[in-house]
Parts: structure tokens; sequence; C-alpha cells
């Protein structure tokens, strides 16, 4: 694959934005994902091995440290994945391309991917190697920001993102997700859409982002806000905006 090839450029930017952002990710992420009731709507059982996607600092994979026999961490970032190390010594740490998963076919009960596939141009290539590794029965699981339904909000809310994260790709519609799982050969077995109150401040914590950064982001929302889908609003003290995730579980098709 040649250095000119768009994926390749992605690649490095999205290594080297999670690299510089490390610390500050892990700190912004903890606690995310806790009230989502994951592990109830994944159907985990003791004798699950879960494998995640693009598992970053591990505090999505870490909620099943309880719950499943074996935790294994996919990432391309070995900065991130050592953050993973020191706050989740439970996780079996690998790092790789979710492209080319290092897994044997057919070994992985659940399969997830939290946050990460609005870091992927082409997700059908990856979903379908997370369908690979699934065992027969085995369920796949997505977590992943969403956009509105509405092309020209989906259009904003993109360019809203890419300033804020050069390695952001596309966040999609829900109808979007469910066509390209779909499209990777599963059935939906569940869905749920997860909206929360979020503050700017907490989207762009002080530290993560570069102050030049922050500022280019207030400054789209206050000319552009209204056009995102994103619900953003001022408070008095600073913006606000309505986050969407999409929680979407698969399996196989089933004897017709």
């Amino acid at each position: 694959m040649s250095e000119n090839h768009p994926t390749t450029s992605h690649r490095q930017t999205l290594t080297a934005e999670f690299a510089r952002a490390a610390a500050g990710f892990d700190r912004r992420t903890k606690g995310r994902f806790d009230d989502l009731g994951v592990l109830d709507f994944a159907g985990v059982g003791p004798g699950d091995a879960v494998l995640e996607v693009g598992a970053g600092t591990g505090n999505f994979l870490g909620l099943f440290a309880h719950a499943a026999r074996l935790l294994v961490a996919v990432d391309l970032s070995p900065v991130m994945l050592g953050l993973a190390r020191r706050s989740h010594p439970r996780l079996g740490l690998i790092t790789g391309d979710g492209a080319r998963l290092p897994l044997r076919s057919g070994s992985v009960e659940l399969v997830t991917s939290a946050q990460t596939l609005h870091h992927v141009a082409r997700p059908l290539e990856i979903l379908k190697e997370m369908v690979r590794v699934m065992t027969p029965k085995g369920r796949l699981l997505i977590v992943d920001q969403v956009a509105t339904e509405r092309f020209e909000e989906a259009v904003v809310m993109n360019e809203l993102e890419v300033v804020r994260d050069p390695s952001h790709a596309a966040s999609r519609p829900p109808s979007a997700l469910r066509t390209v799982v779909k499209a990777a050969g599963l059935d939906i077995a569940d869905e749920r859409i997860v909206e929360v109150d979020e503050r700017f401040s907490e989207w762009m914590l002080a530290g993560e982002f570069p102050p030049k950064r922050i500022d280019a982001v207030q400054a789209f929302i206050g000319r552009w806000g209204d056009a995102t889908g994103m619900d953003w609003r001022h408070d008095g003290r600073e913006w606000r905006f309505t986050r969407r995730r999409m929680m979407l579980l698969a399996q196989r098709p089933g004897p017709s």
C-alpha cells in the first residue's frame, strides 16, 4: 500500500492524534460508558471471550472484567494500549489493525467496538473481519455516536467533528449503521439510541486539545452549530449539546 493511499494517510493521522492526546483522552473517557448497561444489553456470560477493536485505553472493555473469561484489546496506538495496561491489567493487549485481526476464525463470543467506527472511512472491511472471528453463535456489539437522519445536518456535524479531531472520518445516521452491519452478513438482534446532555468542557477537555483548536471549534459552533443537529445552546457559561449514541447488537442469521 502506497504511503499516498488515503487510508494510510488517515491511519497516520489517527495514530499521531491519539498518541498526542492519550493521557487526556483516558481521563475524559473514564466512566462515560458506565450507565449504558452494556453487560445486560450484550448478554455476556462467564465463559465468553470479549474482543474490542479500537479499544484505546480500555475504559469500555474494562466494563466486562468481572463478567467474561477473557478480554482482548486491539488498537493501532501502542501509547493508548500502554495506558490501558496500567488501568486494566486483565486485558490482553494487541497492537494491530482491525481490518487484519491476528485471531483465528470463530474464536470470540462477543466482538465489540465502542466510539471507533466514526474514525473509520470504510467500516465494512473491519466489520467483516470482526464477523470472521466471531463464534457461530457469537454477537457483535457496536456503540458509536450518530448523526441525525437529515443529510445536510450530518454533513455539517462531520465538518465540526473534523475541526475538533482530524482523525474523525464520519458520524453516520442510525440507518447507515444498520445498513453496514447487515452488509457484513449479520441480523440485528437489538438496538438502542441513548441521548445525553453534554458540556463543551467535557467534550473538549482542556489539556487534551490545543487551545487554538478549542477556539476554532467554538467559532464553528457559534456560526454553524444550529445546522449540525446536535442541539447546541449556550447556558450563560459554556456551550452544551445533545450527544446521541447508538448501541447495536447483531448476530449471524438463524435458520430460515
